[in-house]
């Protein structure tokens, strides 16, 4: 605890300081770079979200008794 920083008082006033806080790896000023890595990170998303029938079977998986789900995963190995 004894090294510690004291936490900087955010002053809005002070110049320079616009109040919007800067988030690293995001600069505001290339704004098309921003909405291409969006756009990227919506198609990876999209890709990896769950379809309606693979969220039944995980629902269906989970509800199981530990042997079902046991017997499951080793038709799953083979």
């Amino acid at each position: 605890m004894q090294d510690m920083h004291p936490i900087q008082h955010w002053d809005p006033e002070a110049p320079g300081d616009d109040g919007q806080l800067e988030l690293p790896g995001i600069a505001l000023d290339r704004s098309d770079e921003l909405l291409e890595s969006l756009e990227e990170l919506e198609d990876v998303l999209g890709k990896v979200q769950l379809t309606a029938e693979e969220v039944e079977l995980l629902r269906r998986f989970r509800r199981t008794t530990a042997e079902n789900r046991r017997m499951i995963l080793q038709l799953l190995a083979r």
